[in-house]
């Protein structure tokens, strides 16, 4: 009696197939099913992981279920649990193990905290609009970042420091409207933590920084703007600053600390006078002047600080008549955090 065929001439039938015992191939085909199954089974979660790039409309009843079951603001991980499930914040984590409570403050229950990879995975996960989307805001923060991203936004609404304006609107409207409605004058800076000369006139001068974002606050690159007011005094000009911020946000994540305006913000100012003797084709420098002083961030609407309570860069007269209109000083701008 003739062999089988299985495709190929060579091909015979393992002892796993049949059996060792010679049995059918039962167990092998079990084998076999199993495998298609499996196969199948790759290929749903392939194609379930390639469809949540995007979802349709969704919506959470309760997005307390994103916040900590301690403090009650957003989750942000690192995120740790207890022996029944409820999550909480690090911080909150922080401070149960510093006073040695071992109980879980949801549950009252007797626990030791683990780390919840899955909830993180969950929260960093969930996007959210902008609070400025309606100003043209496309960014899609982390529902734990979207305070954080708010008060860094470029389209978040500045208001205008002149007395009595009440405009308000985004940086790139911002500067606008201080060219056109109250020409005031305006310097970029040409390269980042770079001196570059400014020429300041007497009342509001402005200057322009551009430094990256955070990712992780959903902004790529951001236009910090430095206020540079100019006032007469009897011994000669002197210079105080702010950083012009949006309102800030009034809450915070869980794992951050509160979104204030105090951005890390300071700039260096240069002064030199020189006096030229033509005889001699040289310069003599009279006075020389630099100081690096660190600038308050805020928001003008409720008005400008007193000059008095700033670090004021004095820019002495040495000479009557000296340069009435203007005085050239080089500017250079450091910033850190957002």
């Amino acid at each position: 009696m003739a062999s089988p065929s299985y495709g190929s001439p060579d091909y015979s039938p393992s002892p796993a197939y049949y059996g060792d015992d010679g049995s059918d191939g039962d167990t092998g085909m079990e084998e076999q099913e199993q495998h298609a199954e499996d196969e199948a089974d790759e290929g749903d979660s392939s194609l379930r992981l390639s469809e949540t790039s995007f979802v349709g409309d969704m919506t959470m009843d309760r997005t307390g279920a994103l916040d900590c079951g301690v403090c009650f603001l957003p989750l942000k991980p690192p995120l740790f649990q207890c022996d029944v499930g409820h999550v909480v914040c690090s911080p909150c984590q922080r401070n149960l193990a510093a006073a040695a409570i071992r109980r879980c403050p949801v549950c009252r229950g007797r626990t030791s905290f683990r780390r919840c990879y899955a909830m993180e995975q969950v929260v960093d996960s969930v996007r959210v609009s902008c609070r400025h989307a309606a100003r043209g805001c496309a960014a899609r923060p982390a529902y734990h970042s979207r305070d954080a991203h708010a008060a860094v936004c470029a389209y978040a609404p500045h208001s205008c420091p002149a007395d009595g304006c009440g405009f308000a609107g985004p940086t790139a409207a911002l500067l606008e409207h201080f060219d056109d409605a109250h020409c005031w004058p305006r310097t970029a800076e040409a390269w980042a933590e770079c001196g570059f000369v400014v020429r300041l006139r007497d009342g509001f001068n402005f200057l322009t920084a551009i430094r990256d974002g955070s990712p992780d606050h959903g902004t790529v690159t951001r236009e910090h703007v430095f206020l540079l007011n100019v006032a007469r005094a009897p011994f000669g000009r002197t210079v105080s600053a702010v950083c012009l911020r949006p309102l800030a946000a009034t809450c915070r994540s869980s794992s951050s600390s509160p979104v204030t305006t105090t951005t890390e913000c300071e700039l260096e100012l240069s002064y030199s006078y020189y006096k030229s003797d033509s005889r001699r084709r040289m310069h003599h420098r009279l006075h020389s002047q630099t100081s690096r002083f660190e600038v308050p961030c805020m928001d003008p609407f409720d008005g400008l600080p007193d000059p008095n309570v700033l670090f004021q860069f004095v820019i002495p007269n040495y000479i009557p008549g000296h340069d009435d209109d203007a005085c050239k000083v080089t500017a250079a701008i450091f910033i850190n955090g957002l």
